[in-house]
């Protein structure tokens, strides 16, 4: 019996360590000036990486190092949100160029994505109020996309303190009554089932942002199917129903043979992002 004990101590103690291992921060590293790329616009528009469900800070250690390793941008910021809601912030976005800020969800495996869209309106408040952040990039993974879009539905004072001029959304299901068996089309015709999604319907109504959006809904497709594994394409598809071309522009891609963790591990779809967020150079869209 002792035996048994002595086991499933050191499961537990290796559970724990694994856990504090994946929400460390990843090291910033800052930008080479000397080295600027002439194809790259530096800009002191900071961006936030939501990670999704179980998302840690494994979630976009590929992306940071990358854009790192590139020269592109530069991790200056780490944000860690307790179980409990407190929001601890570590490090600066004033004067730094192609800013990333890292959110970390210390307990991130919760039954849905209302507490991440608490805490997101906490840590969007506590950017503008404390670190003077007025405008901001967002790229956002599955259900931490679904979280940042009813945390900008849901604050009337976030539409008006923030501005939001490019978001991108990896895998983020914004109507889940629906299955992959079911075009967009048919989906529309009949009543959705998702009690989320009809309130973000009769929220976005009355949506008014600071400043227009340009919403980039980048979605998976695994083996020819049409979903990324995880998350229906048709349920993100649904993204165009609550926005208004009075206030944001729609773009959207399909990456074949990519699964819903390849949209924030590939390097086609960074170097895809990378040039959304600051590369001026035009590039084909779906709208």
């Amino acid at each position: 019996m002792k035996k048994w004990w002595v086991i499933l101590g050191s499961v537990l103690v290796g559970l724990i360590c694994l856990q504090l291992w994946l929400l460390r921060g990843t090291p910033g590293e800052a930008l080479r000036t000397k080295q600027l790329r002439s194809d790259i616009a530096y800009s002191d528009v900071p961006t936030l990486l939501v990670p999704g469900w179980g998302g840690n800070g494994w979630t976009y250690s590929k992306l940071i190092k990358y854009y790192q390793k590139e020269n592109i941008a530069q991790k200056t910021m780490t944000i860690h949100v307790t179980p409990t809601g407190k929001v601890k912030i570590q490090g600066s976005v004033a004067n730094k160029k192609n800013a990333l800020i890292q959110l970390i969800f210390d307990w991130n495996y919760t039954k849905d994505y209302q507490p991440q869209t608490k805490w997101l309106q906490q840590v969007l408040t506590l950017l503008h109020r404390d670190h003077h952040v007025d405008k901001l990039n967002v790229i956002a993974h599955s259900w931490g996309g679904s979280a940042l879009v009813h945390a900008l539905a849901d604050s009337s004072s976030l539409q008006k303190e923030i501005a939001f001029p490019k978001v991108i959304l990896l895998g983020t299901p914004i109507d889940e009554s629906v299955d992959e068996n079911m075009s967009y089309a048919k989906a529309q015709a009949k009543a959705s089932a998702d009690k989320n999604y009809q309130r973000l319907l009769k929220k976005f109504k009355e949506f008014d942002p600071l400043a227009s959006i340009d919403f980039y809904n980048l979605m998976g497709s695994v083996d020819g199917e049409k979903t990324d594994g995880s998350v229906p394409n048709v349920q993100s598809l649904f993204l165009k129903n609550i926005i208004h071309p009075n206030w944001s522009k729609y773009y959207q891609a399909v990456y074949t043979n990519t699964d819903h963790t390849d949209l924030h591990q590939s390097t086609k779809v960074l170097d895809t992002m990378d040039k959304i967020l600051w590369n001026n150079r035009p590039l084909a869209w779906h709208h």
